[in-house]
């Protein structure tokens, strides 16, 4: 009797000792998918994330584009979601790596890019109230930051309503591109805060108009990028190239 259940309990061993191997070995990270199948009300559409990869040289900042050298970026679905809604919220709080979490969540941004010398030249009358108030309002040029503050008083704006609203005047395809044309005058503090804030919080528009939908983000990213190097489907007119009926 003894002699008949050796094997099962050698066989329920050797068991145990591959699961308790694999409970403690480090599991490896995730290997890049091949290929993506992107569900979509237009068709679906097969992505080569490999081919992709090898036209890149493997460099993944240049489409996961907020992770710089980082060899195992988020999905683009993790930022990117079909509907911003409540479902989303509460899943990628538990989803994603919280070294991405600064991604969308940044503690402020300068406006260092700003040249006021260069704004200066660019007006060879010298009219400062190309930007600044006429005299009714103030009698002589100064510093937004003279009137304006944080908060909005009475008839007067807030600081960054009034300088949009002014710039705007000369960089409205900037001002339109919402948070893509940030970049142009901020420069975003890039260190992680310690309690993510909402975007509402800061931001005034959407965010759907702040971080742009799947849809509108593989859109912008595929078909710039396509359109850039003059290769590969881009324009109304390839959509079949990309999507399956």
């Amino acid at each position: 009797m003894q002699r008949r259940l050796l094997p099962i309990a050698v066989t329920v061993g050797i068991l145990f000792v591959v699961a308790l191997a694999g409970y403690l070995v480090p599991a490896p990270a995730a290997s890049p998918p091949v290929r993506i199948l992107l569900d979509n009300k237009g068709g679906k559409v097969i992505f080569t994330h490999q081919a992709h990869m090898n036209a890149q040289g493997k460099a993944c900042g240049t489409c996961h584009h907020t992770t710089g050298d980082d060899q195992n970026p988020p999905p683009c679905a993790a930022c990117h979601a079909n509907k911003f809604d409540q479902a989303f919220i509460d899943v990628h709080q538990t989803s994603m790596d919280d070294k991405t979490c600064a991604a969308c969540h940044h503690p402020g941004a300068s406006i260092a890019k700003f040249s006021h010398e260069n704004h200066e030249s660019d007006y060879a009358s010298g009219d400062c109230r190309a930007c600044h108030h006429d005299p009714s309002i103030e009698p002589e040029p100064q510093k937004c930051a003279n009137c304006h503050t944080d908060k909005a008083e009475a008839a007067r704006p807030d600081l960054m309503s009034a300088a949009h609203a002014r710039c705007a005047d000369c960089h409205q395809e900037w001002y339109d591109a919402g948070a893509g044309g940030c970049g142009k005058c901020h420069t975003r503090d890039q260190a992680e805060p310690a309690d993510p804030q909402a975007c509402s919080d800061c931001h005034k528009e959407p965010v759907d108009q702040l971080i742009p939908t799947t849809t509108a983000a593989f859109h912008g990213q595929c078909m710039g990028c396509h359109r850039k190097q003059d290769a590969g489907p881009f324009g109304d007119a390839a959509c079949g190239k990309c999507h399956m009926k």
